[in-house]
């Protein structure tokens, strides 16, 4: 594109009609543009299977087909089985509309049973390769790991196999990462209940970065450290903000503007390789935010308030005096990140999936799919597996 001013127009060989006051100009060198894409071909590979007939009993003997193909029937390759199960297992497309996806992109026709029967038959192998065990493992050597669980839609709640009763509390998917999201283990709970995420987490001892969950505290014994999620903090000191009279609450955008300060001094610490933030710049802001709680809890503490329980400043002062060392955690262990978003961003696909008994197959093949995307393996290797 010409610049302002310029009488150029974009460059055409001279004499042809782009030009304008070019015909004798001397050559500057050339520019370059490029443009990307992909080319879709069928392929079709047929084996011909020979058989043999045994001279004694007469019985014919077949050639058994290759890897991935049946005999007397038409399969689909490792790349039609990437399709299928990144769009149903980790876009969180329905079979129906992933099949007919596939058709309109790719040109061939499938159906949904393949779909579905593609993530089945993936979720079966990493299962039978001990996936689990092997991501737990993994996670298990990380010095620092976030932790998020959402609830989902089910087809039909959990039940108890003892009793046949239905398991109490709502169907939830939890999600485990490391702080790069090399590593993203999602895992189902038929419940928040507190002993079933302690359960979960209990291969873990570095530190935990959370997003408020009381059940969590009880980790503090094996862990190294909690980090409360200073987003999930923000977002509390905006509503409370909002609640006034007038601008009693302003004390909670104090809380915002010095937990950022935190962050930003962190990040200039790593950025200049330093082991720890300055002392005296560490206990300023720490003591902006104790004086800043205080005040919060003073001035809320006996106002009235038309909901449940104590005034939400109240609540929240009370809150962030408790959890303070957690809160601040990040500031004394740089290696720690100041909040679990990006965990929480990795579940928000279940908040509007419907799980059914294959379902939570998804769970599995979404956290081998993660980790094969953020190491740079190439997506057919969720096909091959799968084919």
């Amino acid at each position: 594109m010409p610049r302002s001013g310029c009488g150029a127009r974009t460059a055409s060989p001279a004499g042809s009609p782009g030009t304008r006051g070019l015909g004798g100009a001397a050559g500057a060198g050339a520019s370059w543009a490029q443009v990307w894409d992909v080319k879709i071909l069928r392929q079709v590979t047929e084996y011909l299977l020979p058989g043999l007939r045994c001279p004694c009993c007469g019985t014919v003997t077949t050639a058994a087909p290759p890897a991935g193909a049946q005999a007397g029937s038409v399969s689909y390759g490792p790349l039609l089985n990437t399709a299928a199960i990144l769009l149903a297992c980790y876009g969180n497309v329905p079979p129906e509309r992933a099949a007919q996806v596939i058709g309109m992109l790719l040109r061939m026709p499938v159906s949904a049973g393949f779909v579905d029967k593609a993530a089945a038959r993936l979720d079966g192998r990493l299962e039978d390769a001990g996936f689990d065990d092997a991501m737990r493992g993994a996670l298990a050597e990380e010095p620092v790991l976030a932790a998020d669980e959402s609830p989902v839609n089910v087809l039909a709640p959990e039940t108890d196999p003892g009793t046949g009763e239905v398991v109490p509390g709502a169907a939830q998917v939890m999600v485990i990462r490391t702080p790069a999201e090399r590593l993203v283990w999602l895992r189902a709970l038929a419940s928040r209940r507190a002993e079933g995420i302690t359960a979960l987490l209990a291969f873990f001892t570095g530190f935990l970065i959370v997003d408020g969950y009381s059940a969590c505290q009880q980790l503090s014994g094996q862990l190294a450290g909690i980090q409360q999620c200073c987003q999930h903090v923000i977002r509390r000191c905006r509503a409370v903000t909002r609640l006034g009279p007038g601008s009693l609450q302003s004390w909670a955008t104090d809380i915002i503007t010095v937990l950022r300060e935190a962050h930003q001094a962190v990040e200039e610490a790593r950025s200049r390789e330093q082991p720890a933030l300055d002392a005296g710049l560490l206990a300023s802001l720490r003591q902006r935010y104790d004086e800043a709680v205080a005040f919060g809890i003073t001035h809320n503490r006996l106002r009235d308030w038309d909901g449940d329980g104590n005034h939400p400043g109240y609540a929240l002062g009370c809150w962030l005096r408790e959890h303070a060392d957690q809160v601040w955690l990040f500031t004394t262990a740089l290696q720690v990140e100041w909040t679990s978003d990006l965990a929480s961003h990795c579940t928000s696909w279940a908040r509007w999936a419907v799980f059914g008994l294959a379902g939570w197959s998804r769970c599995r093949i979404w956290s081998m799919a993660g980790a094969c995307d953020s190491s740079g393996a190439p997506g057919g290797a969720v096909g091959i597996a799968a084919a």
